[in-house]
């Protein structure tokens, strides 16, 4: 058992987290209502607005350890169902771009898009070389795709398995940007098979936050995209550090290390981003060094 000292502010803090908790799982759904909002907005707020030490703290509650992977899952239930319910009403508005703009996480998804560009350029992308960004977990709201192809000027191919999202997407995207080279394809991201025909080719390859729920499963997805993008290539990966990592899941840097990706900047942010951001490198074929021989001084 896990042994920690209780302080008035963490427990405090514990307790809200699961009494938020405990409420999202009495809804009868997570699809979106001022009811329904409300608890997401107040839990984002909480995890996103916790000092690092008392994040650490609440993390090591027992308590929010046994409901760590299942608040992750509502979570993501309720993020797939605003995005759902999002796409469809820009489907049916008039201005869908206006529709589209008036999402309430549409300013989170500008910075997000920007900070992972910078997180890029300190890696030693060069924006202007970028011919082709494959995105997986595309959704069915292409919010980063449309960014990335206005920002980079880029071809985008947006990735999702879930027949109904690439449907939604596809026609939203008719609508918003029909002249722009963005592609909606169905792949399975834990597929090696799947992912050596969606990334062949891209000099970019963004893997969303939601890709993969367990350790298990973005273990499995790394691996299939670490296998199938150029070496080289860049892989930009959403993870999530401290209390936010109750809404969004960890992706573990020796995970990455084993799928053939060497990390080269990880982004934790601290204002209204919620999802850390590491880039990673498709590894090229160290060189052998002969034995008896060493290279450089010493």
């Amino acid at each position: 058992m896990l042994n920690v000292t209780v302080t008035p502010d963490r427990d405090s803090l514990c307790h809200h987290i699961l009494g938020l908790y405990e409420r999202l799982r009495a809804q009868v759904d997570l699809a979106p209502s001022p009811v329904v909002d409300a608890l997401f907005g107040d839990l984002v707020s909480a995890c996103a607005h916790a000092e690092s030490m008392e994040a650490a703290a609440v993390l090591a509650d027992p308590r929010i350890h046994r409901v760590r992977a299942e608040l992750v899952r509502l979570c993501a239930e309720g993020e797939s169902l605003l995005e759902n319910v999002w796409a469809r009403k820009a489907l049916a508005a008039a201005d869908p771009g206006a529709e589209t703009a008036a999402f309430p996480y549409f300013g989170n998804y500008e910075q997000l898009a920007r900070l992972e560009l910078h997180a890029l350029a300190a890696a030693g992308h060069r924006p202007e070389t970028t011919r082709r960004v494959c995105f997986i977990g595309g959704g069915p709201l292409p919010l980063t795709a449309l960014l990335l192809s206005r920002i980079l000027a880029a071809e985008v191919t947006v990735v999702d398995r879930d027949a109904d999202a690439v449907d939604l997407s596809r026609r939203l995207l008719d609508r918003l940007a029909p002249a722009r080279r963005i592609s909606v394809i169905t792949a399975d991201a834990e597929s090696a098979a799947d992912m050596a025909r969606a990334v062949a080719g891209h000099d970019v390859v963004v893997v969303a936050a939601l890709v993969g729920s367990t350790r298990m499963q973005k273990r499995a997805v790394l691996r299939a995209v670490g296998a199938a993008v150029e070496p080289g290539a860049y892989v930009v990966i959403r993870t999530a550090d401290g209390l936010r990592s109750l809404l969004y899941p960890v992706v573990d840097v020796r995970d990455v290390y084993d799928a053939g990706l060497a990390p080269e900047v990880v982004v934790h942010p601290f204002g209204e981003v919620i999802n850390s951001v590491l880039v990673a490198r498709r590894r090229c074929r160290r060189p052998t060094v002969r034995a008896g021989r060493r290279r450089g001084p010493g």
